[in-house]
């Protein structure tokens, strides 16, 4: 009987030692993975859109040339988040695309005029319940 204990005993640390996870790896915190890379407004690769926004078709245009000199675009989309919240992440967005901010008007909507080597974009950026909405104009200087 004691001999079927210790064997049992035995094996029983080879197996914890051999296939189980130590305590420490178990709980070690992972760091959080970076979130996603912003959305871009097609065709126009410099102009982000918050993660979880949505295009509407119905209501956006583009024009481009078949050269692909000449693009003009407005777009409208919608996501919850708060107004702050958007007009943060296009004033630090733009600037990482190279955009440079010409001037902001806030009052009940936030209107951000971005210029760029010959390109012009505005946004206005306004909110209702929660819900934001974002209309995007850019084209030529």
């Amino acid at each position: 009987m004691i001999k079927r204990l210790l064997l049992l005993f035995i094996f029983g640390a080879w197996l914890s030692s051999m296939g189980c996870a130590t305590l420490e790896e178990m709980t070690a915190e992972k760091p959080p993975a970076p979130p996603p890379p912003p959305e871009l407004v097609y065709p126009f690769s410099d102009i982000p859109i918050p993660n979880g926004f949505e295009r509407d078709h119905a209501k956006s245009f583009v024009y481009e040339s078949g050269s692909g000199t000449v693009k003009v675009g407005r777009f409208f989309y919608s996501g919850w988040s708060q107004l702050n919240d958007v007009v943060n992440f296009y004033q630090n967005e733009m600037v990482n695309k190279g955009w440079t901010l010409v001037n902001s008007i806030k009052h009940e909507n936030t209107i951000l005029n971005y210029e760029k080597e010959g390109w012009l974009c505005a946004l206005s950026i306004k909110s209702t319940l929660g819900k934001a909405y974002i209309e995007i104009q850019a084209g030529p200087k």
